[in-house]
């Protein structure tokens, strides 16, 4: 096939990912049957990921049975997820009302892989969109309870306690300790000690040698706290609406992922993103006896995070990788989505 050829699938693809489902379907099935024809073109377009794209356009148009058969070639062929693929197909029955299939496959999945924190979160997501907040309640307390006692290295604790809360209030229940219970230190945590700056030749480097980038940014569960702990931020164009009130914590993302892309355009190409939690903010200002200006401070705070990877997201995750702004969603379907990040 020409690349000319191959080009035009390819921005089909991209024009229709914004359109109606059942039109983006067929621009799917178009590319996969040109991948089909010519083995030459999967080297330029993911074979699975097309199948992974099929599987939500059909999803979302209703085309249940056509989702379900690319959800199952997701797992036939490997393919690389978190959480599991299977609950691809346990997420579809699970919209669909076909409640005991979905149901088994759910508990498949957490028998074979019961420390993925992601079963548990994705699982509670989608048992809570249709109203089954009990279920909801079961899968989301088992993922906190995980996440806390493990330190919560995939950043789900602020999500988790979102969702339950949810549920918790839906069923007429009171908020529990666990609702407020924070993640359990663990090792890797570093301890600040006053250190002097770091120069140019120093640190961690991406290609080429270019250092790190730290960018600041407010997870979900510090989010609700920026105007008494951050009050600096709180002025700021990418958490303020036309009339002056502060959005909410999706519209923030999705404006810092469009500054984030600015950055990279302009050759920023080694970027790391760095949680603020006051906690562990006020501790490294403390250990550090740090004062000036406080973006000069997150700024320096952010750096010092970069110390250790662990701490930090890269930027930008692998297109179906859990999105870096903690939602529970793949990447492409949430801050990568076409237009997420339209407001810079």
């Amino acid at each position: 096939m020409r690349m000319d050829e191959l080009d035009r699938v390819v921005r089909e693809l991209r024009e229709a990912a914004a359109g109606p489902p059942e039109t983006y379907a067929r621009v799917l099935e178009r590319a996969l049957a040109v991948c089909e024809a010519d083995p030459a073109a999967d080297k330029y377009l993911d074979v699975l990921e097309l199948h992974d794209e099929l599987a939500d356009a059909y999803d979302r148009s209703g085309r249940v049975e056509d989702a379900l058969r690319h959800a199952d070639v997701l797992v036939d062929r490997g393919y690389q997820s978190a959480p599991d693929p299977r609950c691809r197909r346990a997420e579809i029955l699970t919209r669909h009302g076909r409640a005991e299939e979905a149901a088994a496959v759910w508990d498949e999945v957490a028998r074979d892989t019961p420390d993925d924190v992601w079963l548990y979160n994705n699982a509670g997501l989608e048992y809570s969109a249709i109203g089954e907040h009990e279920l909801a309640l079961r899968w989301l307390t088992n993922g906190l309870e995980l996440a806390v006692r493990t330190g919560d290295p995939e950043r789900l604790v602020g999500q988790l306690r979102d969702l339950r809360a949810e549920s918790l209030a839906a069923l007429g229940r009171e908020p529990d300790r666990l609702q407020t219970a924070e993640p359990r230190p663990v090792a890797r945590t570093p301890v600040f000690r006053p250190r002097p700056p770091r120069g140019p030749a120093e640190g961690p480097r991406g290609p080429a040698g270019q250092p790190p980038v730290a960018w600041a940014w407010l997870p979900a569960d510090e989010y609700p706290h920026l105007e008494q702990r951050w009050p600096d931020i709180a002025g700021a164009s990418t958490v303020r609406d036309e009339a002056g009130g502060l959005v909410d914590h999706a519209t923030y993302c999705r404006r810092m992922e469009g500054r984030l892309r600015e950055a990279s355009d302009a050759g920023m190409t080694v970027i790391r993103i760095a949680p603020l939690r006051w906690a562990e903010y006020t501790s490294w200002r403390e250990a550090n006896q740090e004062e000036g200006d406080p973006a000069q401070l997150r700024a320096r705070y952010a750096a010092d995070l970069c110390n250790d990877p662990t701490r930090v997201v890269t930027w930008p995750p692998g297109r179906n990788e859990p999105c870096w702004c903690g939602s529970g969603r793949k990447y492409k379907k949430c801050c990568a989505a076409p237009g997420a990040g339209g407001a810079r």
